[in-house]
């Protein structure tokens, strides 16, 4: 299947949302206690705390889009794309310790990440049915969901040992069903830059 490509939110042709309009100046949540025009960049622990609260709060989609480039130049693309799997399946944010070392979080997000095969899988499947219902219901597309280079090499380790499963019962019994285990070909799709979780 194939997705509508990821961007950041001031790239390109935005993508209309309830609340401020972009570029509005009241109610804008700040970021770290500083404004959103600050050109100062926030630390990983306060980034990934600012994105906690806003998700959890019910602003996240709210947020204009120079709070959005803030965060995911804080975060980086590939915690960015890991804080929306964790959206798209329901589970808490990831917050950064403030009082450890930025490299060693990123270091053990990366290991959760690559670990955490299973909420990708159920991140793009949700992401599946995000795109259905609003392909039935001719709503704005979802945002699609980078999936980082190394988590992406052990999804397609996994179809491919899938397929390997089942080209051989097929050898055995002449024919086979679909393994449960198989990973869909959305999986393997890697669109450009993330954009706003959906």
């Amino acid at each position: 299947m194939s997705r509508p490509s990821e961007r950041l939110p001031d790239v390109g042709h935005p993508r209309p949302s309830p609340g401020p309009r972009l570029g509005a100046t009241e109610a804008t949540p700040s970021l770290g206690g500083a404004t959103a025009r600050s050109t100062r960049m926030l630390s990983l622990a306060t980034a990934t705390r600012d994105y906690a609260r806003f998700v959890e709060g019910g602003t996240f989609d709210r947020l204009p889009s120079s709070n959005l480039r803030c965060l995911f130049e804080a975060m980086g693309p590939d915690l960015w794309a890991w804080q929306y799997a964790l959206r798209l399946t329901q589970q808490t944010a990831w917050r950064c310790r403030p009082e450890i070392d930025e490299e060693i979080e990123r270091t053990l997000a990366m290991r959760a990440m690559t670990n955490g095969i299973e909420t990708w899988v159920r991140a793009l499947a949700a992401l599946d049915t995000r795109i259905e219902r609003a392909r039935i219901h001719g709503e704005p597309m979802p945002q699609a969901l980078a999936v980082p280079a190394d988590v992406l090499a052990v999804l397609e380790a996994r179809k491919a040992a899938a397929l390997e499963r089942i080209a051989r019962r097929r050898g055995r019994a002449g024919e086979g069903d679909t393994d449960p285990a198989a990973i869909p070909d959305a999986a393997v799709h890697q669109p450009p830059l993330p954009g706003r979780p959906a």
